[in-house]
């Protein structure tokens, strides 16, 4: 396995999160689209698991990726305060984001 599997999968995860803090759903729906095919590339090589220089590599992109999941969890959680917030304004009013 080569190391650009490994930059590659940092690039991806690095448009992801930058599309996350911009909020532009277009982006973020292309930046998981790449980011999943980086990680399909690396889960799919396996050679990470056995190449100490691969591994040293990954150990470095884990803070960024962890950093991105941070950021995921925030703003899924903003946005069901905001999802909250609306229906305590008007708890009479129809809902259609919880419609089948």
């Amino acid at each position: 396995m080569s190391l650009a599997l490994i930059d590659d999968l940092s690039v991806a995860a690095s448009q992801l999160r930058d599309a996350m803090q911009r909020a532009d759903l277009a982006d973020i729906e292309k930046g998981l689209d790449g980011f999943r095919s980086s990680i399909e590339a690396v889960q799919a090589n396996g050679a990470w698991r056995s190449e100490p220089q691969i591994k040293a590599k990954i150990a470095e992109l884990m803070s960024e990726l962890d950093a991105s999941r941070g950021l995921a969890l925030l703003l899924g959680d903003m946005a069901g305060q905001a999802h909250a917030a609306a229906a305590a304004r008007t708890p009479d009013a129809p809902q259609p984001l919880y419609r089948r």
